[in-house]
């Protein structure tokens, strides 16, 4: 089996292809593939690594990353913006279990679920009554 379950593999745009080369294989590997599209083109570089290795393609991961720095560095900001918004929305969700556990234990999860504007369903299941 090998050292690592994340595989990096860097595609550039050339004409109607990505061209992908795969980094960091173990034992002097060189990965070389193409797809149409940048789906085909990470699928391709799963079973190369996986045809390479003699793996299965289940066993590991590859971050597929542009070429063009211009590219990249657009796909990092929007998922590092998507990671700041899926922080914030547990952290919103976390909160909001206290402020239901809180007020539904002084009033109603209709009222509740007014104060905190949600539905009163959404209170019912962040705060359910114990039986």
């Amino acid at each position: 089996m090998v050292d690592s379950t994340t595989f990096h593999a860097v595609a550039r745009h050339d004409g109607a292809y990505w061209a992908v080369n795969i980094t960091d294989l173990p034992d002097g590997f060189v990965g070389v593939t193409q797809g149409r599209t940048w789906i085909e083109a990470r699928k391709m570089a799963s079973d190369a690594i996986s045809a390479l290795l003699d793996v299965p393609e289940e066993s590991f991961k590859v971050e597929l990353r542009p070429a063009d720095p211009e590219l990249a560095d657009v796909v990092d900001k929007a998922e590092e913006a998507r990671r700041e918004a899926d922080r914030a929305a547990k952290r919103a969700t976390e909160a909001l279990v206290v402020a239901a556990r809180i007020l539904t234990a002084k009033v109603t999860v209709r009222d509740a679920g007014a104060m905190l504007g949600v539905s009163h369903q959404y209170i019912a299941k962040l705060a359910p009554k114990s039986n």
